[in-house]
């Protein structure tokens, strides 16, 4: 019994260590955006005294974060719901081998995963297209980048589905893609939901991006406004802080309620794959 407690505490206090690092910081995000500029600047690491919450409503306001959220509304939905259908149609005939190479493929799109983003080639790319500084340029864009991990869930999570519903379907006169839409698509509920996070997240918390690609500030997402805190001399930490709990509430949020099919996406496919 003595042994069996000695190797469960050991793993759970690491865990327990790991969960403090990362909770210890966003709790000190919070602690700052309730706190007035002058009691920041007299102590910036006491436990706030009386809650700013106007600090919230001056961050939205000031940085016109109204606008700046409906085009991070805009961008999150369309890429993670692009990336969820465009990987579902490569990874089909990648993981049924209805295509030559399929195994050439698989790797091809494996190892995006490990290679860095050609920046310069894609801004030449980009303007030669005319898709720069435009909503469907930043989508298309963010979709070509977001290819390489969804196929590789989705492939392995394909894998574990039984070929006889294949067959099963084309007794049955169904089509090639009203079966992809229509059977397989429910079917992949759990890995969708998570390749579809996985997408959101990196969408709406992108930073860079938007800076090098859409140069009207109209077009821009929400993380751009937290430049609006940032003064020549002065920065407004409060504010800036509220900001920060402003643009990673929507996805917290979202993620309480998805984590279930996202862990159980994430497992299936590691398994089935």
């Amino acid at each position: 019994m003595k042994r069996f407690l000695s190797k469960s505490l050991l793993p759970n206090a690491v865990l327990l260590a790991v969960a403090l690092i990362m909770l210890i910081p966003m709790l000190q995000i919070v602690n700052v955006a309730l706190k007035s500029n002058a009691e920041f600047l007299a102590n910036p690491i006491s436990i706030v005294k009386k809650p700013q919450w106007s600090n919230f409503i001056e961050a939205w306001t000031s940085a016109e974060m109204s606008i700046y959220f409906f085009n991070s509304f805009i961008y999150t939905f369309f890429v993670a719901a692009g990336v969820c259908i465009v990987a579902t149609l490569a990874a089909y005939p990648i993981a049924r081998k209805h295509v030559k190479g399929s195994n050439f493929l698989y790797m091809l799109f494996l190892s995006a995963l490990f290679l860095p983003a050609g920046l310069v080639p894609l801004l030449f790319i980009m303007k030669y297209l005319n898709l720069m500084n435009t909503y469907h340029g930043f989508i298309l864009m963010k979709i070509g980048g977001g290819l390489s991990v969804a196929v590789f869930i989705f492939t392995a999570f394909i894998k574990g589905i039984p070929k006889e519903l294949d067959e099963a379907a084309a007794i049955d006169g169904c089509g090639y893609l009203r079966y992809v839409l229509t059977i397989l698509l429910p079917l992949m509920k759990p890995a969708i939901m998570t390749v579809g996070m996985l997408s959101a997240i990196g969408t709406w918390n992108d930073f860079i991006s938007p800076y090098v690609f859409l140069i009207d500030k109209e077009l821009r997402p929400l993380t751009s406004g937290l430049y609006m805190f940032m003064g020549e001399y002065t920065v407004n930490w409060p504010i800036l802080a509220s900001g920060i709990l402003i643009i990673a509430a929507p996805l917290l949020i979202a993620f309480i309620f998805l984590q279930k099919f996202i862990v159980s996406g994430i497992t299936a496919g590691s398994i089935k794959g």
